[in-house]
């Protein structure tokens, strides 16, 4: 089996590794008192009614 043929897959790999690491080290590093796998829903905002949507709309129109 010829050299070049494993080579280039593996830099690729261990270069991949080494991007997905940097990426959960700067993420954590961003804010490590955040959960990765938290449910969505527990911080959502309060939802904006149709009416007063509608009421922007409308103001931004005019």
């Amino acid at each position: 089996m010829d050299m070049r043929t494993w080579i280039f897959p593996t830099i690729c790999f261990i270069f991949f590794c080494y991007a997905m690491v940097f990426v959960g080290v700067f993420t954590y590093h961003i804010n490590p008192n955040v959960s990765l796998f938290q449910n969505g829903q527990s911080h959502k905002k309060d939802a904006t009614s149709v009416e007063s949507f509608q009421k922007e709309l409308n103001k931004a129109i005019k």
